[in-house]
Order: C-alpha cells, then sequence, then structure tokens
C-alpha cells in the first residue's frame, strides 16, 4: 500500500458528504507513491510527534490539524516563519508524508470529531445536531454540576478546568457543543434552543459571546480547542487500525496546550 491509498481509503469514508473544492485534506509533504510501512495518528504534527512517529517506525503521519502554522499550509506562510522551513527541511531529509485528515473527519457520523466529543463527556445520543453541532438532554441539572461533569471528562487529556460563564444555577434541558473552531454559541440558542453550551477557545469571543451569555443568562462552558477534538483523533488511530491490521497503526496522544499557573501563597 502506498500513501495514495491511504488518502483514496479515507476518502470513501465520506459517503454522501462531498467534499469541497478546497478541502484541506491534502498531503503536506512526501509523495503519495511513498510505500506505507508504518503509519502514526495525531491531533498535530508537532515536531516532537513526528519526531516520535519517525522513532515508531512510520514514515506517514496522519495529522487532523495544520503543520506549517496556517490553515492551508501554503508557501507564503512558511516564506515568514522561520521554523517553518526547519520543519519542512526535516521532514524532507527523512522521507516523512504528511496526510491531513481534517475536513472528512469533522464530518464522519459516529466515530468522528463531533460525536467521539460527546461520548467522551459521557453524554447520551444527542437530541438534534447537524454536521458540527451536537444537542444533549442535560437532564434538569444545574449548569454547575454540568460543568464539573465536563471538567472531569477533559482531565484525562491534560486540561486542569473549564471556564464557565453564565448564572451557576441555572437548571439545563438542552446542551449544544461543537469542536475545534466550530462552536457557534449564538446558533445554539437561535437554531436549536440551547439554554447552555460549550464552546472552545479559538470558537468563540468573550467580548461577544461571553458578554452575551452573562446578559442572557445562559451559561457558557470553555474547553480548549485539542481537548474537544483529542477523543475524535484517537477513533481515528483505531479505525486505521482495524482497516489495515497488516501496517503497524501508532496513535500519538497530545494533551492541552498550555497549562494553568497560580501564585503561591
Amino acid at each position: 500500500m502506498n500513501a495514495a491509498d491511504l488518502q483514496a481509503y479515507l476518502q470513501s469514508l465520506a459517503g454522501d458528504w462531498k467534499y469541497p473544492e478546497d478541502t484541506v485534506d491534502t498531503f503536506k509533504i512526501g509523495t503519495p507513491e511513498t510505500p506505507v510501512r508504518g503509519i502514526a495518528v495525531g491531533w498535530m504534527s508537532y515536531m516532537w510527534a513526528l519526531e516520535e512517529a519517525q522513532r515508531l517506525g512510520c514514515n506517514v503521519f496522519v495529522t487532523h490539524e495544520p503543520t506549517f502554522y496556517n490553515h492551508r499550509d501554503r508557501e507564503r506562510m512558511e516564506g515568514n516563519l522561520p521554523f517553518a522551513r526547519a520543519k519542512r527541511a526535516w521532514l524532507e531529509a527523512c522521507g516523512m508524508v504528511v496526510l491531513r485528515c481534517h475536513d472528512l473527519w469533522d464530518q464522519a457520523p459516529g466515530i468522528g470529531i463531533p460525536d467521539s466529543w460527546g461520548n467522551a463527556l459521557g453524554f447520551a445520543d444527542p437530541l438534534d445536531g447537524d454536521e458540527h453541532v451536537r444537542v444533549y438532554d442535560g437532564g434538569g441539572r444545574t449548569a454547575l454540576q454540568i460543568a464539573q461533569q465536563v471538567a472531569a471528562a477533559v482531565r484525562p487529556f491534560g486540561q486542569e478546568a473549564v471556564q464557565l460563564i453564565g448564572p451557576e444555577d441555572r437548571l439545563v434541558r438542552r446542551v449544544c457543543t461543537g469542536t475545534g473552531a466550530i462552536t457557534p454559541f449564538f446558533r445554539y440558542i437561535m437554531a436549536f434552543s440551547a439554554d447552555m453550551g460549550i464552546c472552545t477557545d479559538d470558537g468563540l469571543a468573550y467580548w461577544k459571546h461571553g458578554a452575551y451569555a452573562v446578559d442572557a443568562g445562559i451559561p457558557l462552558l470553555v474547553v480548549h480547542h485539542h481537548v474537544s477534538e483529542e477523543a475524535g483523533v484517537r477513533s481515528l488511530a483505531a479505525h486505521l487500525r482495524q482497516a489495515f491490521p497488516q501496517i503497524p497503526v501508532h496513535y500519538v496522544p497530545q494533551r492541552c496546550m498550555y497549562r494553568l499557573v497560580t501564585v503561591q501563597g
């Protein structure tokens, strides 16, 4: 099997969903004809993650997010960033292929990013939703109780706490989630009648969505972008391991990008 076969397999999972013409699910470096010796799967193709893939004997890295610090990994962005050039040089020297699986896995039902996130949070089957949004039954619990549930769920992914904006005593029947940079808080409310939203730090603006949550009394939880997607990346690795049992597939786990620092005393 070569890298092009892997890409073709991933694209075959799209089913009725059609790839956009400007999809980012393309090869970021390396040739599609490269024979696959091993596959590493990670949320971000950090330099340390690529080095770990090489150590594991993998020559293909499937990444969910960009490699060269731009959503489309365009050369003009690379040209202005010295480490982007250094990263490309390292990849070329070791012959690593980087293939992005983003648009597809954001849509894949059941095992893709949105549903894997809901499962990781401990919610039952969604009540409603669309390609990116899921609506779950809050069970009439308080916003604080749901925040505590989410905080417990994200701790294994390295996030030490979640942010709760708005009233903690609000009783919640419909809680909406999104993932990554697509957590449209206003749409949660207008299209899905949410009385609580879970957004990410890349998917909201505090001056806009946070302010509305305070004024309208609609609780809003904020989690880290990566944390909302790691369970889905883990699912992708498991799926590829089952689909290609003859090829080593390694999941490269990653954690919350930041830590919380407090003043002692």
